[in-house]
């Protein structure tokens, strides 16, 4: 060997070494990771004249545990809520979701734990932070306790459930509902003083869940699916009832919008007696539903309609980007002679900085718990609500 070509080998021999102990000296990135979140509102109601001048706090502290070694997967999320006056002036803490489970060689997956029901639109029905009156009727966003399977990713994905059991009531303070301290809205048990007093006790159990989704288009940006959910409903008497919902949904792009879509139509059936009631109405064409501290009745059986725009701006101004702006609009058609619909629409405007997240939500509707002074808005509503009422929602969150 020459000198030349000895030291061009030598020099190709140190250049391997510099490089491997710079690999090795590189960290090796975690699969556990820790973060989570503190949320605060600025909240205006229409309705609501103590507060002309809408009222400001704390939304939501929570805490998020995340694993991923590429076959083991896990996550869990524990929230504390604590709501000034004007919001009910209560606090309450609950399991938002907490799951183990696997990634298979072909990319589907096993979740088994508290998780989220793979049902229509997914993972979300809406652009807004107060989500579609899907979630307040129970078909958005919603954690029960059982396994989920997810096939591989592709142009045709399915997704199956199973719940046995809901998610379950955590703690709260002495003016909540102890069965409605939670995320998820599930079929609860009523309350004598922070519900409606009508003395039904029904809970949800073995939850069936199927969806299927075809990605259609060019870059398959479009997605059309079907959804189909059964399950019993648990009466405290001893007696257990079923309840089904099917839907259909397509998302993907218009032009330069964002559009999502819809259909969705429930029956819970009921076998209440005759005292199990309020205001005279029949015992079965409502249930209670229950979640963030309270309970209140919903129409036994309706029909949601979903319709969401939104639209991307590009750029960014200052430290602020990820601008996005929508229209989310949603129906409760309810099957119930003299029931009236419940309508929710919600314009706003998102955006982050850094590590911070923005929310502005200017919401309209009537009939519905959290956009009207009406809190059976979901069932019967006397004639003196029945106007469009208007909430504005302004929130700033830190997420770490």
């Amino acid at each position: 060997m020459t000198a030349r070509n000895t030291k061009r080998a030598a020099a190709l021999a140190v250049a391997i070494l510099v490089c491997t102990s710079a690999r090795a000296e590189e960290p090796v990135a975690s699969p556990l990771t820790i973060g989570g979140a503190v949320r605060f509102n600025y909240v205006y109601k229409s309705w609501q004249d103590d507060y002309k001048s809408g009222f400001f706090g704390l939304d939501t502290a929570r805490l998020n545990v995340d694993y991923d070694d590429g076959t083991l997967i896990g996550s869990a999320e524990y929230r504390y809520n604590n709501y000034p006056k004007g919001q009910g002036g209560y606090w309450q803490h609950f399991l938002h979701h907490g799951w183990v489970g696997m990634r298979f060689a072909d990319k589907s997956t096993l979740h088994v734990g508290l998780d989220k029901q793979v049902f229509g639109l997914f993972p979300f029905a809406s652009n807004n932070f107060y989500s579609s009156i899907a979630f307040y009727a129970g078909f958005e966003d919603k954690y029960d306790l059982g396994l989920t399977y997810a096939s591989k990713p592709g142009p045709f994905e399915w997704q199956l459930g199973f719940y046995p059991r809901d998610g379950g009531s955590y703690g709260g303070g002495g003016n909540t509902a102890g069965a409605s301290n939670r995320y998820s809205y599930n079929i609860v048990a009523d309350d004598s003083e922070q519900g409606f007093g009508t003395g039904q006790d029904d809970s949800e159990r073995n939850t069936l869940v199927g969806r299927m989704a075809w990605h259609v288009g060019p870059d398959a940006q479009h997605e059309i699916g079907i959804s189909g959910l059964t399950g019993e409903i648990r009466n405290g008497a001893g007696v257990d009832t079923r309840r089904n919902a099917a839907a259909v949904h397509y998302a993907g792009p218009v032009g330069p919008f964002q559009l999502m879509l819809e259909a969705l139509r429930y029956r819970y059936r009921t076998a209440h007696d005759a005292s199990q009631t309020y205001d005279g109405l029949d015992p079965n064409s409502f249930v209670m539903l229950g979640a963030f501290g309270y309970p209140y009745p919903v129409a036994s059986k309706g029909n949601i309609y979903i319709a969401n725009l939104s639209y991307a701006i590009p750029g960014k101004l200052g430290p602020f980007s990820g601008f996005k702006v929508y229209n989310d609009y949603s129906v409760l058609d309810k099957k119930i002679g003299g029931y009236k619909d419940s309508v929710q629409n919600v314009a706003g405007l998102s955006f982050s900085s850094g590590k911070w997240s923005f929310y502005l939500d200017f919401m309209r509707g009537k009939h519905h718990p959290y956009l009207s002074p009406d809190a059976g808005g979901l069932a019967a509503t006397p004639a003196n609500h029945d106007r469009f009422t208007r909430r504005i929602n302004l929130q700033a969150g830190y997420y770490f």
